[in-house]
């Protein structure tokens, strides 16, 4: 019986997770095609307007990080970029028209504590990270985080009800397979910079075994004042024929104080006298 509902368990937990993910459009480098009309950010600075799709061609204009132009159309041309094949756009900025490569686009824009961050993919062999960027006493500073999954949705949250804690940013990423990573990443708001404090991971195997990392917020449904519980749960079906299966748990309380989220979620386990 046990057996049954563990493997009712993962198939549901993976169900929801697909479900989830083809309900919402992912944010990645793949997924990323800018469409006509839409209104798109600079990531880069200085970024060259070109009269045509081609990185030899004359420069309309310079536009700074932050700025936007308006897509009306993806080129058939492209060029290698950050270790991507980026396509060139055609683009509309002001009363000119002409063509920007597309990995100087941001992906999005979203605003926390009153700064505005922009985002955008590279590839250094065969790990991607997710650069991040923003301005800051005239230019702009930058910080990269490596991504487990290059499909995920990028969120602003509130405090959740943490003290001295502004906003949080998530990277949340898109499981749309077996085996896939469906965790993310949080950063939290400190001054004028976003803290990684936590890379969550949430993995499914349907009918074998599922690994789930989360933080529980007091605000949230069972979360405790004041502080982060983070979870982490696991289990693993053995053998389906002498239903054999093994869970275990584990939680632990944190804090937010001065910049930093203690005790370490990584602390590894004392051994057992």
């Amino acid at each position: 019986m046990k057996t049954r509902l563990l493997i009712a368990a993962l198939t549901t937990l993976l169900t929801f997770n697909l479900n989830f993910a083809q309900e919402n459009p992912n944010s990645s480098w793949e997924a990323s095609d800018f469409k006509p009309g839409e209104q798109v950010f600079l990531f880069g600075n200085n970024v060259k307007l070109r009269s045509d799709p081609r990185i030899e061609s004359e420069v309309i204009e310079l536009l700074r990080i932050g700025e936007w132009v308006e897509i009306i159309e993806k080129t058939k041309f492209s060029w290698p970029y950050k270790g991507f094949d980026s396509p060139f756009y055609k683009v509309k900025y002001d009363t000119e028209v002409g063509y920007i490569l597309g990995g100087l686009l941001s992906l999005e824009k979203k605003s926390l504590n009153g700064i505005d961050y922009y985002f955008a993919i590279s590839k250094e062999g065969e790990r991607s990270f997710l650069n991040m960027r923003h301005v800051e006493e005239g230019d702009y500073v930058e910080q990269k985080t490596a991504l487990s999954n290059v499909n995920f949705k990028i969120k602003v949250l509130d405090n959740k009800g943490v003290p001295h804690l502004d906003s949080i940013l998530l990277i949340d990423y898109q499981a749309e397979a077996c085996g896939e990573e469906g965790g993310g990443i949080y950063f939290f708001v400190h001054g004028n910079h976003l803290i990684k404090v936590g890379e969550l991971s949430q993995i499914s195997e349907a009918g074998i075994f599922y690994y789930a990392e989360t933080f529980v917020f007091p605000d949230d449904e069972n979360g405790v004042p004041e502080k982060i519980l983070f979870k982490k749960e696991q289990a693993q079906n053995l053998d389906e024929a002498s239903q054999w299966t093994q869970t275990s748990t584990e939680s632990r309380l944190l804090s937010w104080v001065n910049g930093n989220l203690i005790p370490d979620l990584r602390e590894k386990v004392p051994n057992s006298l």
